[in-house]
């Protein structure tokens, strides 16, 4: 899969994991903008691509049709509806799973569809309730975000702040979602230190292996494991 790091990235070819992970984005948003669910096994593959969403996937198939199923997902689809619309389509239409993921997935599903349009928006990048995410590690302490239209600026100018430091982002937003879930995780990391024992704390994952599963990518490493094998 990823390149060992035992260091959590500060050793070993970390490029070559990071390139990894973008190929994997690319892989999950091919196989995203071809599917089409007309069964619950497509159902399920759809699911399975979003990392927090798997969980929910027996409750939701217990509570919406395939039909259903279908629907929603065709209006994120859907170019002449607008980002909102067609995340509250999804959220209405998919019965079951805790709403807030469900939200987080529509989104997510949006972001890999057309990732030339859209950055990686869930509630660990900018909780607009809270006022919490990875996002606000990345701006300074008196600036505030207050809307869809300001977190989407931000990103913008991240992207082109990594772009300087010669992060290509070949007009997509993979790599803003790359480093805002890396610092979300990274974040994670450092409290879970603070909580366990140093010896246990060897045992945790990689950054970047994390990362890379917080995005759901895990299905197609493996498919890009076996294609160089």
């Amino acid at each position: 899969m990823l390149d060992v790091d035992i260091n959590n990235t500060v050793s070993g070819n970390a490029k070559k994991s990071l390139q990894t992970i973008l190929d994997a984005m690319e892989l999950k948003s091919k196989t995203l903008r071809s599917l089409e669910i007309s069964t619950e096994e497509d159902a399920r593959k759809l699911f399975e691509s979003v990392f927090y969403a798997r969980k929910h996937f027996s409750d939701v198939i217990s509570k919406t049709s395939i039909p259903e199923l279908s629907y929603a997902f065709s209006q994120l689809k859907d170019p002449s509806l607008s980002y909102s619309e067609r995340v509250e389509k999804f959220k209405s239409t998919v019965k079951g799973g805790e709403r807030e993921d469900i939200e987080d997935m529509a989104k997510e599903i949006i972001h890999f569809l057309e990732p030339e349009k859209y950055p990686l928006w869930t509630r660990w990048i900018w909780n607009k309730e809270r006022g919490t995410g990875s996002i606000n590690y990345v701006i300074k302490d008196d600036v505030k975000i207050n809307d869809e239209k300001e977190l989407f600026s931000t990103i913008d100018e991240l992207r082109n702040v990594l772009e300087i430091f010669g992060l290509e982002s070949k007009g997509k937003y993979y790599i803003t979602s790359v480093f805002l879930v890396y610092a979300y995780v990274r974040y994670l990391d450092y409290t879970t230190h603070l909580a366990v024992d140093k010896k246990a704390a060897g045992l945790i994952p990689t950054h970047l292996s994390t990362t890379a599963l917080v995005l759901g990518l895990k299905p197609y490493l493996k498919v890009i494991k076996l294609a160089n094998t």
